[in-house]
């Protein structure tokens, strides 16, 4: 078996029908098999996901009981996997071309492979950027403030490699976990996700891992997909608890690679800055004459208090 290929399903099992029937549509010759699993789905996932696997040899579903984040239910699907390589993919993501370009490359990393990630589109067919360079405190705090407000700032855009056009082959600190190839043995050898990482972070800390093991990260143009970003955790927007699972989990990750001080930094730094934020949003909120925008604010302002409290 060449690819074990993941997907972590929450409430949306048309959305795993749905990329199901695009890997199947790719044209992938490689060996491959389907596990998916499902994080306790309340919508009916569970049922529907069953008849699907029932009507597909190459699926197998794993029911959780709980819903212990993104990262620990890719792991649950782990002892299942017989592939070479493990490709996680979000269920809210179209395979557009053959995965096999992705394994090839992968291939010709040999035992220096630590992962690869293809090609990225968003829903309009513009370039998503899916790759980062390495994480510091200035950018995390960047990340968590200033992109709150709409505004990407520089250390941000040269994070993600915004002026590169990703036609060329490139070694990276981070890949997002949206389409995420490592080899079998390397995740033996590293672990899989953090499981005290529920959401966000969780790549980046693989990535961080395999790295320092010794093993190369690289972006390669290949193997095209879409990624929707309307599914599990991004369908009903921004809300305060991903507001402060974001900065609990990039604390988390900063006390852990990065040290304690650092982790204290940021975290007040970020509070420091939503407080900021918040005396400029809920003013305004109330004297702009336009009610769209006036909206806008006050729901920005709603989130930056209940993302202070705690």
């Amino acid at each position: 078996m060449d690819l074990s290929i993941v997907l972590v399903n929450w409430n949306g099992a048309a959305l795993v029908e749905q990329c199901l029937a695009t890997i199947e549509a790719s044209g992938t010759r490689s060996a491959y098999e389907v596990i998916v699993v499902d994080n306790a789905s309340t919508d009916g996932s569970q049922e529907r996901l069953r008849a699907l696997a029932a009507a597909h040899p190459r699926l197998r579903c794993v029911m959780n009981a709980e819903n212990a984040g993104f990262g620990a239910g890719n792991n649950v699907a782990l002892p299942y996997c017989t592939g070479r390589y493990v490709l996680f993919l979000n269920t809210d993501t179209l395979v557009r071309e053959p995965l096999d370009a992705l394994v090839a490359a992968a291939d010709a990393l040999g035992e220096r492979c630590g992962a690869v990630g293809g090609r990225v589109l968003n829903a309009d067919e513009t370039l998503q950027f899916t790759c980062r360079g390495h994480y510091t405190v200035p950018t995390m705090i960047a990340g968590l403030t200033l992109a709150f407000a709409g505004i990407r700032s520089r250390a941000v855009r040269r994070q993600e490699f915004a002026a590169w056009d990703h036609a060329t082959s490139r070694d990276v600190a981070m890949l997002s976990g949206c389409y995420l190839l490592v080899p079998r043995r390397v995740l033996d050898a590293v672990g899989g996700f953090d499981p005290r990482i529920f959401l966000f972070y969780e790549d980046t800390d693989l990535c961080y891992r395999i790295r320092q093991a010794g093993y190369v990260v690289r972006y390669v143009p290949v193997a095209t997909i879409v990624h929707l970003e309307g599914g599990s955790s991004r369908a009903r927007g921004l809300s305060a608890r991903t507001l402060k699972q974001s900065l609990t989990s990039a604390r988390y990750f900063t006390r852990k690679h990065l040290g304690r001080g650092r982790a204290r930094l940021l975290s007040l730094s970020v509070k420091l800055c939503w407080l900021a934020m918040l005396g400029v949003f809920a003013p305004l909120a109330l004297v702009l004459p336009l009610r769209g925008p006036r909206a806008r604010l006050r729901h920005r302002a709603n989130l930056l208090w209940q993302g202070l409290q705690g």
